[in-house]
């Protein structure tokens, strides 16, 4: 199994070297092609890898800002955009420092061109937006990252002191330094000035506001609660800690809830009766393994391995399996053997959640208990494939302790 964990390393670094070789061939030297089509321009493609940028589909960014580049090398608006999108996307789990070092460096390298390539103050300051967002992307060097990110913010607004960008990401770096009241005030900013980063500033607020309820009483909050996309791994030492599953499931009873089946597809494995199966075969060595195998011994729903033995720990963690989790401790707290049933034939009120699926009635369950809220207040949708970030983990687990002090006493 190590050497499945070393072979994934070294397939990664060489696809992050790749991108790093394309994003080097983006200057001055690249022979620009010409155009196909009155809306094959630079501009048009800057404004696509904005776009996925914004939704965090960060290799189509890349591959929006490298079109751009291919027809105008040297242009300032995509050379800042591809190395925020190489940032971000060196900053998923499991990427070294290393290497997270070596993208900062090329990032570096490409926005000092934008800025040296920049028509106007509005490029310029576009550089600088970008640049902040490289630094909270990445967050090193460790103890200069928001210094240079402060730097950078302060130049683009002189600039441009009506632009939205700076303030929202700079709102990010304030928050990740966990100084919420600054970040409260440059996210309100973003929303008197409107703009592409309207919405998510609406929802960075309540964010800010869900830390900031679950924060008090919590060991280890600070260290996840600015994390967008907590990975299982996460959840099971998080949930370990807090809420002592440990303690809690033996003192309870340890056989599960019964809610969930996997698909009859997945239960066509079969293992070999003469051989020993591990509960889970991809843990081996990864930091919180202790706290993995402690959840897989309990049997807690929700954070099981599949049917081939995987636990997936550094897979972003998604809302139907938070429901199925939090579902499964609250059956083990008031042992009501109702619950994993009680909303079984009734109608769906979410539009993207049908009845038949394995997680509905925990998705009911836990959103009439006020442990978890619809995602998307305009539709209602619960929308059960999203991930659930270390604020909504936090101020569930807040609200769980609540149970636990009237179940437990």
């Amino acid at each position: 199994m190590r050497h499945m964990t070393f072979l994934k390393l070294i397939l990664w670094s060489g696809m992050i070297g790749l991108v790093l070789m394309t994003i080097g061939c983006g200057g001055q030297s690249r022979q620009a092609r010409t155009n196909q089509g009155y809306m094959d321009t630079p501009e048009f493609h800057v404004q696509r890898g904005d776009e996925s940028l914004l939704n965090r589909q960060y290799d189509d960014a890349r591959s929006s800002y490298n079109n751009a580049l291919n027809l105008r090398p040297g242009y300032s608006p995509a050379l800042s955009g591809v190395a925020a999108a190489t940032a971000y996307s060196a900053s998923r789990p499991g990427v070294s420092v290393n290497t997270r070092e070596t993208v900062l460096k090329e990032a570096r390298r490409q926005i000092e061109r934008a800025l040296e390539n920049a028509q106007s103050d509005v490029e310029k300051a576009r550089a600088h937006g970008f640049a902040i967002q490289v630094y909270v992307a990445l967050k090193i060097p460790a103890g200069e990252w928001y210094e240079k990110a402060s730097d950078h913010f302060e130049k683009a607004v002189a600039l441009t002191p009506n632009e939205d960008a700076p303030y929202f990401y700079m709102a990010r770096a304030e928050a990740n330094r966990f100084n919420y009241e600054k970040a409260n005030k440059l996210f309100n900013r973003v929303l008197s000035i409107g703009g592409p980063h309207e919405a998510r500033a609406n929802k960075e607020l309540e964010r800010l506001q869900k830390i900031q309820r679950a924060l008090p009483g919590s060991r280890f909050g600070a260290k996840i609660a600015n994390v967008d996309k907590i990975t299982r791994a996460d959840v099971a030492a998080l949930f370990m800690a807090e809420l002592r599953l440990d303690r809690l499931y033996k003192r309870r009873g340890k056989k599960g809830s019964g809610s969930f089946r996997a698909p009859a597809s997945q239960r066509k494995f079969k293992r070999d009766p003469l051989r020993t199966f591990p509960k889970a075969v991809d843990i081996d060595g990864h930091p919180l393994e202790r706290a993995i195998k402690e959840v897989i011994e309990l049997g807690v729903k929700g954070l099981s391995p599949d049917p081939a033995h995987k636990f997936h720990p550094d897979q972003e963690f998604k809302r139907a399996e938070f429901a199925q989790l939090i579902q499964d401790v609250l059956i083990r707290i008031t042992r009501d053997t109702s619950i994993p049933t009680r909303f079984i034939g009734q109608p769906s009120p979410f539009p993207d959640v049908h009845e038949n699926v394995w997680y509905y009635n925990a998705a009911r369950t836990v959103v009439s208990r006020g442990l978890m809220s619809i995602n998307d207040k305009t539709t209602g949708a619960f929308e059960p494939m999203a991930s659930v970030s270390g604020a909504d983990a936090l101020l569930t687990i807040r609200t769980m302790k609540e149970i636990l002090k009237e179940y437990l006493r």
